[in-house]
Order: C-alpha cells, then sequence, then structure tokens
C-alpha cells in the first residue's frame, strides 16, 4: 500500500473501498510534501469532530487510500499550505467542525455566513459571530468593483461574486457560495441584499 511510505502508520482494518490509515502529525505533513511534488492527487478532505480525512491517489500506482489524522488538541497542518486545491476544503473543515488548520494560507470562513445562529455546528457547537466578510484587496489604478448575485438569472446556485476590472480586465474575481437563497425567495420579489454597492469605484 503506497500509503505505507509515510510509516510509521496504522491500517485500518476492513476500511472499504479504500484502504485507510491513520497517521500522525508528521506522516499528515509528509503527504503535503507528496502532493506538493505531483506525486499525489488529493481527490477530497473532510472532518468529523476530533479528526480530519484526506483521499489521496497516488499517480505511479494508480491506488487510492484514505489518510485520517487525530486532533486531540483540536488542531491539524494545514495541506494547503503545500497544496493549494486543499484550502477551501480545510476552510470549510474549519467552519463546520471547529478544526484549526494551522499555518491555512487563507483563514477566511468559507461556508459560513453568520447566519446559522451558532458556530461549528457539526463540532462543538458555540455561539455564533457575526464579522463583515474580509475581500482579498485589488491594487492598481482605474480599478471598478462590480458586484453580482447572490440571485441570478436562471435555476443556478445562488451565489455571491466580486469582480474587479481594469477596464475590460478582469484583475480579482472572488466568491461567496452556500447561500442560502431560495426559489420560493426569489418568486417573493422582495429579497433583502445584505451585500455590497453592485458598483463601487476603488480608488475614489
Amino acid at each position: 500500500m503506497f500509503l505505507e511510505q509515510l510509516s510509521p502508520v496504522t491500517r485500518v482494518r476492513h476500511h472499504r473501498p479504500w484502504p485507510r490509515a491513520l497517521v500522525d502529525i508528521e506522516g499528515w505533513r509528509l503527504a503535503g510534501t507528496r502532493l506538493a511534488d505531483g506525486a499525489w492527487t488529493l481527490v477530497s478532505l473532510w472532518g468529523e469532530q476530533g479528526a480530519v480525512h484526506a483521499a489521496i491517489r497516488d499517480h505511479a500506482s494508480g491506488e487510492a487510500g484514505v489518510l485520517s489524522l487525530a486532533c486531540a488538541d483540536g488542531r491539524f497542518p494545514s495541506l494547503a499550505q503545500f497544496h493549494a486545491p486543499a484550502l477551501r476544503l480545510e476552510r470549510t473543515v474549519q467552519d463546520l467542525f471547529g478544526l484549526i488548520a494551522e499555518s491555512l494560507p487563507d483563514p477566511r470562513p468559507w461556508l459560513d455566513h453568520g447566519r446559522w445562529g451558532v458556530c461549528h455546528p457539526m463540532g462543538t457547537p458555540g455561539q455564533a459571530e457575526s464579522k463583515p466578510y474580509t475581500f482579498l484587496p485589488a491594487e492598481g489604478e482605474s480599478l471598478t468593483q462590480i458586484s453580482v448575485g447572490p440571485v441570478h438569472a436562471g435555476i443556478i446556485e445562488p451565489g455571491f461574486f466580486r469582480f474587479t476590472t481594469n477596464g475590460e480586465t478582469v484583475v480579482r474575481l472572488e466568491e461567496r457560495l452556500g447561500v442560502p437563497v431560495t426559489l420560493g425567495l426569489m418568486a417573493a420579489g422582495e429579497l433583502p441584499r445584505p451585500f455590497y454597492n453592485p458598483l463601487r469605484i476603488v480608488d475614489e
């Protein structure tokens, strides 16, 4: 099993359909380096109370497996610091379970818009904190910010998008998904928009 490269590992017996191994912090970090050098592919990453898991595929053998790391202190080393595709998955784990990804390049919330009434609903629930979402800055002259959403024409997933443009060039695009907008609200015609001015000149 390719996961044994992360020795020492403890294999979980009778795990299907892919083999699963319990690793320590160093083994988890080593998996990050394997992802960074392209030897492995991150298939998925998710959490539960007190643990985080990653599904990995080995390019050389074509095998796949699951890594599990116990988070006794509620923390785990971020894989995103080595491998950017893990970023939003780790932000999701933080929002839902309250497990902290250490050295996470972007620790902003991803699914939690401050409207659940609690924080970390699938972990140890706590008091909800509603904080303004901080968008990443864009620098340059003659920049314009255009806000789109969360309701869009047609039947597509609600989402808020902020474009920063210089003329026809999109300098930065950020999105916020997980917006709880239903068709019933859309049909009602009166939808509160607690987001942002749809058109704002950055360098005013």
